[in-house]
């Protein structure tokens, strides 16, 4: 049976139920019928900022920060609006939320390109996501270029992490001039240094290959000659092959349907090093 200090704890506590619902419906009514505060646009600076403005925006979206004026703040859909401006090819990313002043703040990463594709279908820029920038001469960016012989760049799963361990080593980043895809999907590195190109088949164990690639650099074209080989493959583990260039078409323009030889040199015979210092190299980078 309860008692008179119960029956009052029962109705206070009836009574502040009904107070927190009442106000928290009030709330939701004045914060559905808060006017806009206004619209923020602000873009990242990077390489493509200067093509895309916050006045650039402001267009896609239909004059936003002019109308938004006679908007309640929550008619404007922010995830509508961060799925149309994702969807453009130049935006990296978009957020967009309601500030505590009833504000709206979308906030614009432009694309940041980390490679240039040429491919059969034409020239285009992509990003860390692989998601394609066309080309344009408005806009001319210093990336890693990457070249396919086919309609479409293949293993690009491997191909943007490859990109990105070649940028962070500065050894690295200066021997690749650039990176082939041919068509079974061998990726080829074209050396800073002329006269042959790497076949690493695809961007697994890279340190390795690598570390194989320098070794042989260092200890057998030195003798051989830097025009000895056309292709060097450490495509396999525990391997590094060379196709022969010809005697005959050395020094020379090569026709390289001719060039059928192939030799293995076994990589127990070159000495492991704990690390090889490109400048040792020669012939040193172009």
């Amino acid at each position: 049976m309860l008692t008179k200090r119960g029956i009052i704890l029962c109705i206070f506590s009836i009574a502040l139920i009904i107070y927190l619902m009442v106000a928290i419906a009030l709330s939701h009514k004045m914060a559905t019928d808060a006017p806009c505060n206004g619209v923020k646009i602000s873009v990242t600076q990077n390489e493509l900022s200067q093509f895309v403005t916050a006045e650039d925006i402001d267009h896609e979206l239909g004059g936003i920060v002019a109308s938004a004026k006679t908007m309640t703040a929550s008619q404007i859909n922010l995830k509508d609006i961060e799925t149309r401006l994702n969807a453009l090819s130049i935006i990296e990313s978009v957020n967009c939320r309601r500030l505590a002043n009833d504000e709206i703040a979308i906030d614009v990463d432009p694309m940041t390109p980390v490679a240039r594709v040429f491919d059969n279908t034409g020239s285009y820029y992509i990003n860390k996501a692989g998601k394609h920038l066309l080309a344009s001469p408005r806009y001319q960016i210093d990336v890693p270029v990457v070249i396919s012989e086919n309609d479409s760049l293949p293993n690009v799963g491997s191909i943007l992490p490859l990109l990105e361990r070649i940028e962070e080593n500065e050894v690295w980043s200066q021997l690749v001039s650039a990176l082939k895809v041919d068509n079974t999907g061998d990726i080829f590195i074209i050396p800073s240094i002329t006269g042959h190109v790497v076949n690493i088949g695809d961007g697994s164990d890279i340190d390795d290959k690598m570390k194989r690639l320098f070794a042989f650099y260092n200890q057998v074209l030195e003798v051989k000659g830097w025009n000895y080989y056309d292709t060097i493959s450490v495509k396999f583990s525990n391997q590094v092959i060379g196709r022969i260039i010809p005697s005959k078409m050395r020094n020379k323009t090569p026709d390289y349907s001719d060039l059928e030889f192939e030799e293995e040199i076994d990589v127990e015979m070159i000495s492991e090093r704990d690390s090889v210092n490109f400048t040792d190299i020669k012939p040193k980078i172009l």
